[in-house]
């Protein structure tokens, strides 16, 4: 059930947010396009789950097999309160992409929505598949890949969808997706997408 508080949030991005994050399934390519737009706009970008495996030593699929997934989600909770607000003391401006799974976590979530842009990443099933391959190095995928990308999007679409922007990628390049996010992290950067 979502809160009153976050309810509070749609569609209204934080005043003079320097900060974006980027938001979306496994697969939608958060990692690759924020670094990609974080070099455009010339910021810093962070990546949550890479973070995580550099401090740490070891990949996300082993923290899950070795620790479970209750430890790793409080490890990742810590590692964006620690960024964002690092972050937020510095008035800095970033892109911050986050694991598939961390904007389920309220405090997360809230944190997100309140001191930064948040972009939602929408991919369609069947590229996420394509682009997830057999699964191996997603701890989430669990048997069949189609059957568990669907299950885990059906829950998840709650929490995505109080986003700030929602960038629908079907039919984009990657040019075209990038060029949308730096609109929205950057309106004046706006171009025609007819």
């Amino acid at each position: 059930m979502l809160t009153h508080q976050e309810t509070n949030y749609l569609g209204k991005e934080p005043d003079h947010a320097q900060l974006t994050t980027i938001i979306g399934m496994m697969g939608a390519g958060k990692s690759k396009l924020g670094y990609i737009v974080s070099k455009s706009l010339n910021v810093n970008f962070y990546d949550i789950d890479d973070l995580i495996e550099k401090e740490l030593n070891t990949s996300i699929k082993e923290l899950f097999k070795s620790h479970g997934e209750a430890y790793f989600r409080s490890v990742e909770e810590a590692k964006i309160e620690i960024v964002i607000k690092n972050a937020v003391s510095k008035n800095e401006k970033a892109i911050i992409s986050i694991g598939g799974g961390a904007f389920d976590n309220q405090y997360s979530r809230e944190l997100l929505l309140k001191n930064t842009k948040v972009i939602w990443l929408n991919v369609p099933t069947d590229i996420l598949i394509k682009r997830i391959g057999d699964g191996s190095k997603r701890p989430m995928i669990k048997g069949n890949i189609e059957k568990s990308i669907t299950e885990i999007l059906s829950k998840r679409v709650k929490y995505y969808s109080l986003s700030h922007h929602q960038l629908n990628a079907y039919n984009l390049t990657q040019k075209q997706i990038t060029e949308k996010m730096i609109q929205f992290i950057s309106p004046e950067n706006k171009k025609d997408y007819r």
